[in-house]
C-alpha cells in the first residue's frame, strides 16, 4: 500500500473542516460545543523550533505539519477542533503529566508500547512504582476526554508519532489502531461528518 503524500492527508483534513463548518446540520458528536470546529491560526516555524529546542525533542510530522499548516489552538475552554473537548494549544502539553514538569521530561521514552500487555500492576511493570515517578513522560497533552481521561501524542519511545489513551493507575494507556496523529484526526472528522454522537 502506497503512503498518501502529505500535503494531500492535510488537503483531505482543511477540506473536511470546511465542510463542517458550512454544514446545514448540527453535530451531536460529544465535546463539539466547546471548540464550534474553530481553530487558532497555524503556529510560526519559528516558534515550534523553538519548543523543539528547549525540550531536546523533534514533533512527529504529521502533528507539526497540521499546527504549522492548518491551524492550532482554538476558541473553545480547552482549544479548537479537535476531538473530545478539543485540540489543546502546544503551550499546555503538561496537562496530561501526573507531577510537575521537569527538564528533559519529554525525552524520556513514553511507558507503554503498542501491543504490549500489562498485567493489573502496570505502573510496576513499566518501572513506575516509585513515588513521584512520572506516569506519561515522552507524552505531549492532545485532548481531555472527559473523567480526567486524556489523549496525548507520543514523542518518544517505542511509539513515538501516535496517538494514546491515558487512564491515570488504573489501567494502562490505550493505543487506537490510527497509525499517527494525522490518521485519529481524520478519522474523528469522518465520524462527525457520518453524523456519530461517538466515537473512540
Amino acid at each position: 500500500m502506497i503512503a498518501e503524500p502529505l500535503p494531500d492527508r492535510l488537503q483531505r483534513i482543511s477540506a473536511a473542516l470546511a465542510v463542517i463548518r458550512g454544514r446545514p446540520w448540527r453535530p451531536s458528536m460529544f465535546g463539539v460545543e466547546e471548540h464550534q470546529f474553530r481553530l487558532g491560526p497555524p503556529l510560526a516555524e519559528e516558534d515550534v523550533a523553538a519548543f523543539e529546542r528547549s525540550h531536546e525533542v523533534a514533533l512527529p510530522e504529521g502533528y507539526r505539519a497540521f499546527v504549522t499548516r492548518i491551524g492550532h489552538g482554538g476558541p473553545g475552554r480547552y482549544g479548537g477542533a479537535g476531538p473530545f473537548y478539543g485540540l489543546l494549544p502546544l503551550d499546555r502539553w503538561d496537562e496530561a503529566l501526573t507531577a510537575d514538569a521537569c527538564p528533559g521530561v519529554l525525552g524520556v521514552p513514553f511507558p507503554a508500547a503498542p501491543g504490549r500487555e500489562y498485567g493489573t500492576d502496570w505502573l510496576g511493570e513499566a518501572g513506575l512504582a516509585e513515588d513521584g515517578a512520572e506516569w506519561f513522560p515522552g507524552a505531549l497533552a492532545l485532548s481531555h476526554a472527559g473523567c480526567g481521561d486524556m489523549a496525548v501524542l507520543v514523542v518518544t519511545g517505542p511509539g513515538r508519532g501516535r496517538v494514546a489513551y491515558t487512564r491515570g493507575a488504573s489501567q494502562p494507556p490505550y493505543y487506537p489502531r490510527d497509525e499517527d496523529f494525522l490518521g485519529w484526526y481524520q478519522r474523528w472528522l469522518d465520524a462527525v461528518l457520518a453524523r456519530e454522537r461517538w466515537w473512540f
